[in-house]
């Protein structure tokens, strides 16, 4: 998955006062499908809300083909400004997360690294390829929705052919 670069520069924001915001209408690039981001001026620097759209690659998880499913992707993210807008000195360090996303010394908004780890949150666990999908052969690897394979059908476990006899003895 090749999610672009999503940036915007920042500075006229953080002159703003607090509640000032700017909307940005995305396009459509790489796995990018679309989408809104909006950005908040707040005292600690601003607030990005996104609502997008993207074309997630995954691997089914039956037969390991490859699968795309475009999932919408929704975040609010609040990003620490470090740097002062007039004078570009750093700004003396709250007791803040120091994981937290920030606007870079140029007062840039990069917000790529928060789409890529919200695209890893909104894929889903076990992507098919389809509900049919019937996976691999455990013994030869051929995939079983193409066409059955040569290989006879596993006769089970020997450690549970006692267990295996009683469920077929009860009334």
């Amino acid at each position: 998955m090749e999610i672009p670069v999503i940036a915007f520069h920042a500075a006229q924001l953080l002159r703003d006062a607090p509640g000032a915001s700017r909307g940005h209408e995305l396009a459509a690039a790489g796995a990018l499908r679309g989408g809104r981001v909006e950005l908040v001026r707040i005292g600690a620097g601003a607030l990005v809300r996104a609502s997008l759209e993207v074309a997630l690659e995954l691997e089914c998880a039956r037969c390991l083909a490859p699968v795309t499913a475009v999932a919408p992707v929704a975040f609010d993210e609040i990003y620490e400004q470090r740097y002062d807008v007039g004078s570009g000195a750093r700004l003396p360090e709250e007791e803040g997360d120091p994981e937290a996303f920030a606007i870079s010394r140029d007062h840039v908004i990069d917000i790529t690294e928060a789409v890529r780890q919200y695209c890893e949150a909104a894929a889903p666990m076990q992507p098919l390829c389809s509900d049919g999908c019937r996976g691999l052969c455990p013994q030869c690897g051929a995939e079983r929705s193409a066409g059955e394979c040569a290989c006879e059908p596993a006769s089970g476990d020997p450690r549970w052919a006692a267990l295996a006899a009683l469920e077929r003895s009860e009334p």
